[in-house]
């Protein structure tokens, strides 16, 4: 069993130099019952708030730039340096799972690729 003696740091979109969306976000309902979890799907990987918040920055960017999106699809962003990082936050509907999904669940990325790899141990505290 894994236990939390303290809850990991949260950095705000400014910290991690966000651009500001494109369109003003749609509400979540204030409960929602998925929760998403996804992860980055490039082997980039980051072990200190700086390159943590590069990663995040390129997602951004793909998402906005390719993607056409009004902004990063998650929600929340969980580095390797043990920070979670704002997404659209608590209360945006995301950009994540489809249009099917989205307005009933928060999205969380892990940053890097798992698929065929075991996520690390510090992810799941």
């Amino acid at each position: 069993m894994i236990c939390l003696t303290e809850c990991p740091k949260i950095i705000s979109r400014n910290e991690w130099g966000a651009r500001k969306p494109t369109a003003n976000p749609q509400q979540l309902p204030s409960e929602v019952p998925y929760t998403i979890i996804h992860h980055g799907g490039t082997p980039n990987y980051c072990t200190n708030q700086s390159s943590c918040a590069a990663i995040v920055r390129a997602y951004q960017d793909y998402h906005m730039d390719v993607q056409g999106w009004d902004d990063i699809g998650f929600n929340l962003v969980v580095g390797e340096d043990g920070n979670v990082y704002e997404g659209r936050g608590w209360d945006a509907v995301g950009a994540h799972c489809g249009s099917n999904c989205n307005q009933y669940s928060i999205g969380i990325c892990i940053i890097g690729n798992f698929t065929g790899v075991s996520v690390a141990q510090r992810y799941v505290r």
